[in-house]
């Protein structure tokens, strides 16, 4: 089971992965199914998928879900490298997917990767690029590369596991385009209804506008049984296989109800969905994308760990004003927020060691030596500001590209309008900055 700390956070997947339905729901296939392909709709959008595994594996299933899931969010937590290449130990996997670190979970978690990284996607019109802000057709695998740090045949001991996710992935989580998945739902469910949660709430996004999620949901049945993998098509199968699956979500909460209508193939299910996942706040990730951390994993460190970010930031900040070089800036600054308070961290001589909630009008900033000048929160290049002001506004016509041509003291004028009025919707603001853009 995972830890106390951890019990209470949000993780994080490509919005993608759910809807396409990529990883099957079952716990168990049979032992030659190693392939499919299907075709539906995708917002209106023609779609066709194919996936082909290895005959030793089979097609991705069951446990990958939680495993997949563990690697975007490890993905986030290490800072969303570029290269998309994360690194971690088999006991951290096995943590982080709910599992006891024991010889049989080990084997079946190294399986789980190595099938995960055998497979491979074609998708043909369906895979959303948030960047470019298009349809595209792809194909890769859902683990690029996979090294282990020891013989295969020391199936048990791998000390330490790299794993490079692919490029479409990586830049969709970079971008902001992923979707919440509630832990505390996960931890209430087993599987299939684990995974199957993590397919209807990705349905309930829109995948172009992809923070809207709605509270109801109405599918053809035969389109769910694709999207969820369920490897059949005859409908009473489909409907005994979701019948349990809807009775663990109903008694979780997370369904409000659920009916079917229709006979045979056009039947169609109808969801009314319950309880809402918190989204972070906007003035905590701001802070957090000011220190140059991509908006992803600031976003996620907003919700984890609200009550820290203020005072970690400021100590951050405290710690490099005196003149201290991490060999990972971005490394740094997480870690003392996500370890703030613990004694790992001290603050500079001259400053008070605890911060309390009284100060979160005014993030404190080092008293710097006579001639040196003073360190501010906000972000100081024209880019960063862009970003910043980027992720603040949302707005379609307002793309970091396009802020990014602006002066830089219009935009450190709009950074600081924009924070000093959370919850506004700045509608002058942004027509001013629309104006003042460069045709």
């Amino acid at each position: 089971m995972a830890k106390e700390s951890d019990q209470e956070k949000v993780l994080r997947e490509d919005l993608n992965v759910g809807q396409l339905g990529l990883i099957s729901i079952q716990r168990k296939i049979a032992s030659d199914y190693s392939s499919w392909k299907i075709s539906f709709e995708r917002a209106g959008m023609l779609s066709e998928i194919e996936c082909n595994g290895a005959q030793k594996y089979g097609v991705p299933h069951g446990i990958d879900n939680d495993s997949y899931l563990a690697l975007q969010d490890l993905y986030l937590e290490q800072g969303c490298p570029e290269d998309g290449l994360i690194s971690f130990t088999m006991y951290r996997l096995l943590q982080m997917c709910g599992l006891e670190d024991s010889g049989a979970n080990r084997k079946m978690m190294r399986q789980s990767l190595e099938r995960l990284s055998a497979t491979q996607y074609w998708i043909s019109g369906a895979w959303r690029s948030h960047e470019d802000d298009d349809w595209v057709t792809v194909g890769f695998r859902l683990i690029e590369k996979l090294v282990f740090t020891r013989a295969r045949k020391d199936v048990d001991g791998a000390k330490l596991i790299a794993v490079t996710l692919p490029r479409e992935l990586t830049r969709n989580i970079r971008n902001g385009y992923f979707k919440p998945v509630s832990t505390t739902l996960l931890r209430q469910l087993g599987q299939p209804a684990r995974a199957a949660y993590r397919v209807l709430d990705a349905l309930r996004h829109d995948p172009v506008r992809h923070e809207a999620r709605t509270a109801s949901l109405q599918i053809s049945l035969m389109d769910l049984a694709q999207r969820c993998g369920i490897a059949s098509d005859k409908p009473d199968k489909i409907r005994r296989t979701l019948e349990p699956i809807h009775e663990d979500l109903l008694g979780t909460g997370y369904l409000k109800d659920v009916s079917i209508t229709g006979r045979g193939k056009q039947q169609v299910v109808h969801y009314t969905f319950g309880r809402l996942t918190p989204e972070p706040d906007a003035e905590l990730v701001a802070l957090l994308v000011g220190m140059r951390v991509p908006v992803a994993t600031a976003k996620k460190v907003a919700l984890d760990f609200p009550e820290l970010v203020r005072d970690g930031v400021a100590q951050a900040q405290a710690i490099l004003a005196r003149g201290y070089q991490p060999k990972n800036d971005v490394g740094f600054v997480l870690d003392v927020v996500r370890r703030y308070g613990d004694g790992k961290y001290a603050w500079p001589e001259g400053l008070r060691p605890a911060l309390t909630q009284a100060d979160v009008s005014a993030v404190p900033k080092p008293a710097p030596p006579p001639a040196a000048p003073e360190e501010d929160v906000a972000p100081r290049s024209a880019e960063e500001l862009a970003r910043t002001l980027g992720f603040l506004l949302r707005h379609p016509r307002l793309p970091r590209e396009a802020l990014a041509q602006l002066p830089l003291q219009v935009l450190a004028d709009a950074h600081a309008q924009v924070l000093s009025q959370p919850g506004q919707n700045h509608h002058a603001l942004i027509e001013q900055l629309q104006r003042l853009i460069p045709a």
